[in-house]
């Protein structure tokens, strides 16, 4: 529980992303080295949980010196490496295209909510809300609309306490290098959430959660 609190993720779990990229670890990055003196470099341990610090904690990559016995410089390297491994290993998987079979479960959830799915057009597109509905029909889609809003609000503020560098400053990183981290957050999020379904635990209290970032 105490991994899980620290990690946003159960042990099997971060040891199970852990294993992956070192197995995949083609440019050995992450792979454990001995200087010319014959002196071990770090652990992959150690520059993974640098990375998993500095987006779960939002700290900067100075925060996990003394934590990690590491340079601010190799932590910031190791956090870059582990989010474009994270996307490479699993991304296929995890930042897919909804398949038959989430459609249709996410179509079973919005039934047993009410969605009145008949009400929207044929076409994808984003819809602004009725900002004063006066019809029944007006009134029913701004209702659900509103509500489907609160669900995309909650689940970024789940995203948001999982991993608390996706609420903090970007000043200093490159529009790639935000896009990396997004992407690999919003994968072990969805890793998360396929555990949590398969197990039936579930939390959302976390070390060092702040204060979430309101979305507009």
């Amino acid at each position: 529980l105490l991994f899980m609190h620290k990690f946003r993720m159960s042990r099997n779990l971060f040891k199970r992303i852990a294993d992956s990229i070192l197995e995949h670890d083609y440019d050995g990055y992450f792979t454990q080295k001995r200087s010319a003196s014959g002196a071990l470099g770090l652990h992959p341990l150690q520059k993974m949980t640098a990375a998993m610090r500095m987006l779960t904690y939002g700290i900067a990559a100075d925060g996990a010196d003394e934590y990690i016995r590491s340079a601010e410089a190799t932590n910031l390297e190791s956090c870059k490496k582990f989010v474009i491994k994270v996307y490479e290993v699993f991304g296929e998987r995890y930042l897919r295209s909804p398949n038959e079979e989430d459609i249709a479960r996410l179509l079973a959830i919005g039934e047993e909510r009410g969605f009145p799915d008949g009400i929207y057009p044929r076409w994808a597109t984003f819809v602004k809300s009725i900002p004063a509905p006066d019809t029944r029909k007006h009134k029913t889609f701004a209702k659900r609309q509103e509500g489907a809003r609160k669900d995309v609000e909650r689940a970024f503020g789940v995203l948001q306490s999982r991993f608390a560098i996706v609420r903090g400053p970007a000043k200093g990183w490159k529009r790639k290098e935000i896009g990396d981290v997004m992407k690999a957050c919003v994968i072990m999020h969805n890793m998360i959430v396929e555990e949590e379904r398969q197990t039936g635990r579930q939390s959302c209290t976390f070390e060092a959660m702040g204060e979430r970032v309101t979305v507009s």
